[in-house]
C-alpha cells in the first residue's frame, strides 16, 4: 500500500510540474515576441516622428530639416560627420528597449531603413504618368529597310556620349559612326545588329531582338472625327521685335509661314493650343501645286535665326524651356499638335543667332501627349463635276432678263428651259428666245442673268480648282459685224471673269468655253475659291441682234433675227482639302516617304534651344538632329519614327538625356512623399544596430503630406498606409 501511495503521488506531482514548465516556457516566448513587437513599433514611431518634425544633426543638413525627397537628400538628413552631404537613409534607434535592473531580458536596439517611392515628393508630379499615356520606349524606330539604319548616332570625333532616359528599340539596325557611346538608362535593342556593340551601354543590350509593333497612335483630328480643319492664312509679316499669333487649322502655303519665321527680323510667334495640319502645295511636282494659289519654293517650313516660336498655352516664364504649359507637369496642359501631311516638313536652323523653339502638347490620361505627328493615310482625290452632274441655273430662281423696250427681249428664260439640252429651235420649245422684229435702230443687245451653278455642298476654303468650262448651247441668226452671243461667269462674292464671245450659229450648237484660257481672271477665280471657298456663281448670257430684214412689195415680209439659249452648264474639277499621308501614294515624288530621303523634322545650325514637350510620332518619316552648341535635352516623352539620325558636334556637352521618357508617377503632386520604412532589431545590442546585423521585424508604408507644399509642422501630416510585422 505504501508503494502504491508513493507512486500515485509521484505521478501526479510529475504531471503538475510538467504543465508548470510548459506554461513557463510559453510565457517566456510570448514575452519575447511582445518585446520584439514593442521594439519594432517603437523604432518605427521614432522614425515617423523624425519625418514629421525633422531630423537634424546640425552638421550636414540645413536647419530646420524636413525631408521632401529632393534629389541627393536622405530621409534623415545627411550622415552628420563634418558637414558631409552624403544622404542618410538609415536611422539608428539605440537601446530602444533598455535592460532594467533585475530584468532577465537583454537590451534591444533597432535600425530603420527609409526608402522614398519613385515620383513622389520633389521628384513627383501632379500628373499621373503610366504605360497608358506614354510610349514603351524613349526611342522606337520602325523602318526595316536594309538601305537605312534605324538609329544612327554620329559624332565629329569628340567622343561625347549620347544619353537616353528610357529604352531604345530599332526594328532594324543601330549604328554608331565615329566615337562616343550610346547610353540608355534601361535597354538597347536592335533587330538586325548594333555596330559597334561595345559602344552600346545599358543594363540590357540585345542586338538580335525581335521587332516591335507600331503603336498606331491616332492624331487629335482622327480622335475628334472632324476631318481636316479650316484653312488659315497667316499674317503677311512679323515686324521686328513684334509678335504674331497663329490659330489652329490647316496651312497649305509654306511661303506665308516662312515670311514670318525665316526672315532676319527678331520676332515672337505663338501657336495657340489646338491641332495644326501642314500640307504645303508649293512643290511644283505636287498634283496640288498651282502657282496662282501657292508660289513655288518647295515644301520646307524653316524657322530661322532670331525667332522665338512657342506652341501651347503660354506661361509667365520668359526662357525656354518653360514658356508653355508642359503636359509632364500639368494635367490641365492644353497644347498643340503639329501634324505633317504629304511631303511637308520643318527645318530649325539658327545659323549662329539665338533661336528658341518649344512645342507643348496636351495632356491625356489614356494616350501620349503627341506634339509632332506624321500623317499616315490619305491621298488627294480629284472631284469631277461634269456631264449629268454639271452645275446649272438653280431651280426655283427667276433669271433676270433685259427689259423688252421697243425691240423685244428674251422669253422663256426659266430654270427648266435652261438646265438641259432639250430645245427645239423650230418651235422654240424648251428654249429662252429673243425674236427681234424691228427693222430700225441698228444692233440691239439683250441678256439673261442666271443664278445658282452651285455644288451640292459649298466648297470649303482650301479647295484647289484645277479646271472649269462653261458649256453653252445656243443659236444666233445674225451675221453682221458685232452681232454675236457672249457669256460671262461671276463667282458669288468675286469678280467677273473675262467675257467670252461665242460664234454665230445657224443651228443650236454647244460651244465650250475653257475658263482657264482667260488669263489673269482665271487665276483670280482659282485664288478666290481657295481663299474663300465656292458657294455658286452667276452666268450672264447676252446676244446682239441686227435689224430684222424686210422684203419689198406692198405687203413687206419681216424676217426676224433670232437668239436662242437652250442650256448653260458649268463643269469643274477640283481637289477638296483632305489629309494626305506621308507616302508616295499621296505624292509620287515624296522624299519624306523615301528611304534615305528628307527628314520631316530637321535640326541644323547652332545657338538653338529646341524642346518638344510631348511625344514625337512620325512612323513613316525620318527625324534628323544636329546637336551643335546645345546644352539641354531636345525631345521629351519619346520619339517614334521610321528612322532617327543624331549628330553631335564637339561643342555639345549636355550631361543629361537628350531624348527621354518621364518617370511613372501616381500623380500625387509635390505635396505628397511616400516612404517605406523597414525596421531591423538587434537583441543584446545597446548601439550600432544595422540592417546587415539585425533581424527584419516590421515594414510600414507612410504618406507624408505637406499642405500647400510647405514642409514641417503645422503643415505636415503623417498617414500610415500599411503596418506589417514580419513575425
Amino acid at each position: 500500500m505504501a508503494i502504491i501511495i508513493v507512486t500515485v503521488v509521484a505521478v501526479v506531482t510529475g504531471l503538475v510540474l510538467t504543465r508548470g514548465d510548459g506554461s513557463l516556457r510559453a510565457t517566456i516566448a510570448l514575452r519575447d515576441a511582445a518585446r520584439s513587437s514593442y521594439a519594432a513599433d517603437g523604432a518605427a514611431q521614432v522614425a515617423i516622428n523624425a519625418l514629421r518634425t525633422g531630423y537634424n544633426t546640425g552638421t550636414g543638413e540645413p536647419t530646420p530639416w524636413y525631408y521632401t525627397n529632393a534629389v541627393g537628400t536622405g530621409c534623415f538628413g545627411y550622415n552628420g560627420s563634418g558637414g558631409s552631404t552624403t544622404p542618410l537613409n538609415t536611422l539608428a534607434v539605440n537601446n530602444v528597449i533598455p535592460k532594467e535592473t533585475g530584468d532577465t531580458q537583454s537590451a534591444m536596439s533597432a535600425a530603420v531603413e527609409c526608402e522614398a517611392e519613385d515620383a513622389t515628393g520633389e521628384q513627383g508630379s501632379a500628373v499621373p504618368i503610366n504605360s497608358s499615356n506614354k510610349p514603351g520606349n524613349a526611342i522606337l524606330t520602325l523602318g526595316t529597310s536594309g538601305a537605312e539604319d534605324g538609329f544612327t548616332f554620329k559624332t565629329n570625333g569628340s567622343g561625347a556620349a549620347f544619353r537616353v532616359k528610357g529604352g531604345i528599340w530599332s526594328n532594324s539596325t543601330i549604328f554608331r559612326d565615329n566615337n562616343g557611346n550610346l547610353e540608355s538608362s534601361e535597354s538597347i535593342r536592335a533587330h538586325t545588329g548594333c555596330t559597334p556593340i561595345a559602344a552600346m551601354i545599358a543594363p540590357v543590350v540585345n542586338c538580335s531582338a525581335s521587332t516591335t509593333a507600331d503603336p498606331n497612335y491616332q492624331s487629335d483630328l482622327d480622335i475628334a472625327g472632324t476631318g481636316i480643319p479650316t484653312l488659315q492664312t497667316p499674317p503677311a509679316s512679323c515686324p521686328n521685335n513684334g509678335t504674331v499669333t497663329l490659330s489652329p487649322g490647316y496651312y497649305d502655303d509654306v511661303t506665308k509661314l516662312n515670311a514670318l519665321t525665316n526672315t532676319n527680323s527678331q520676332c515672337f510667334i505663338h501657336l495657340q493650343p489646338g491641332p495644326y495640319y501642314f500640307d504645303f502645295h508649293n512643290n511644283s511636282v505636287d498634283t496640288l501645286f498651282d502657282s496662282d494659289i501657292a508660289a513655288g519654293g518647295g515644301n520646307v517650313w524653316t524657322i530661322g535665326s532670331r525667332k522665338t516660336v512657342i506652341g501651347g498655352t503660354l506661361t509667365a516664364d520668359t526662357t525656354v524651356p518653360g514658356r508653355c504649359v508642359n503636359p509632364i507637369d500639368d494635367v490641365n496642359a492644353a497644347g498643340v499638335q503639329l501634324i505633317f501631311g504629304g511631303d511637308s516638313r520643318m527645318l530649325i536652323e539658327a545659323n549662329g543667332q539665338d533661336t528658341e523653339v518649344e512645342f507643348c502638347a496636351t495632356y491625356h490620361t489614356s494616350r501620349p501627349p503627341i506634339a509632332i505627328y506624321g500623317q499616315k493615310t490619305g491621298t488627294a482625290t480629284l472631284t469631277d463635276v461634269s456631264g449629268g452632274s454639271a452645275l446649272t441655273v438653280k431651280t426655283g430662281t427667276t433669271p433676270t432678263v433685259t427689259a423688252a423696250g421697243t425691240h423685244g427681249t428674251f422669253t422663256g428664260a426659266t430654270p427648266p428651259n435652261l438646265q438641259s439640252v432639250d430645245g427645239d429651235q423650230a418651235t422654240d420649245a424648251n428654249l429662252a428666245v429673243w425674236r427681234r422684229t424691228t427693222t430700225n435702230a441698228g444692233n440691239q443687245t439683250r441678256s439673261i442673268t442666271m443664278n445658282g451653278f452651285e455644288t451640292g455642298t459649298s466648297l470649303p476654303k482650301g479647295t484647289v480648282l484645277k479646271s472649269a468650262v462653261l458649256k453653252v448651247t445656243h443659236r444666233n441668226t445674225s451675221t453682221g459685224s458685232g452681232q454675236v452671243n457672249r457669256v460671262t461667269l461671276t463667282p458669288t462674292g468675286g469678280s467677273a471673269l473675262t467675257t467670252t464671245a461665242l460664234p454665230a450659229r445657224a443651228n443650236l450648237t454647244t460651244d465650250t468655253v475653257d475658263l482657264a484660257t482667260l488669263g489673269s481672271t482665271w487665276g483670280a477665280f482659282q485664288q478666290r475659291v481657295h481663299d474663300f471657298g465656292y458657294t455658286g456663281a452667276d452666268v450672264n448670257f447676252e446676244s446682239t441682234l441686227t435689224t430684222a430684214t424686210s422684203t419689198g412689195g406692198p405687203t413687206p415680209v419681216i424676217t426676224p433675227q433670232v437668239a436662242q439659249l437652250d442650256a448653260v452648264r458649268l463643269e469643274m474639277t477640283y481637289y477638296l482639302p483632305g489629309l494626305r499621308g506621308q507616302t508616295t501614294a499621296a505624292i509620287p515624288s515624296n522624299t519624306v516617304a523615301t528611304v534615305g530621303g528628307a527628314a520631316v523634322v530637321q535640326l541644323l545650325g547652332n545657338s538653338t534651344t529646341f524642346y518638344v514637350q510631348g511625344t514625337t510620332y512620325t512612323p513613316l518619316a525620318k527625324i534628323d538632329l544636329s546637336l551643335n552648341n546645345l546644352d539641354e535635352s531636345v525631345f521629351r516623352f519619346g520619339v517614334i519614327a521610321r528612322s532617327l539620325v543624331v549628330f553631335e558636334t564637339g561643342s555639345f556637352s549636355f550631361p543629361g538625356a537628350v531624348i527621354e521618357l518621364p518617370d511613372n508617377s501616381p500623380g500625387f503632386g509635390f505635396e505628397t512623399t511616400l516612404v517605406r520604412l523597414k525596421v531591423y532589431l538587434c537583441p543584446g545590442v545597446t548601439s550600432g544596430c544595422t540592417a546587415g546585423t539585425g533581424e527584419f521585424a516590421l515594414e510600414a508604408r507612410v504618406k507624408v503630406f505637406d499642405t500647400g507644399g510647405v514642409p514641417g509642422p503645422p503643415n505636415r501630416q503623417i498617414s500610415v498606409l500599411n503596418w506589417s510585422h514580419q513575425r
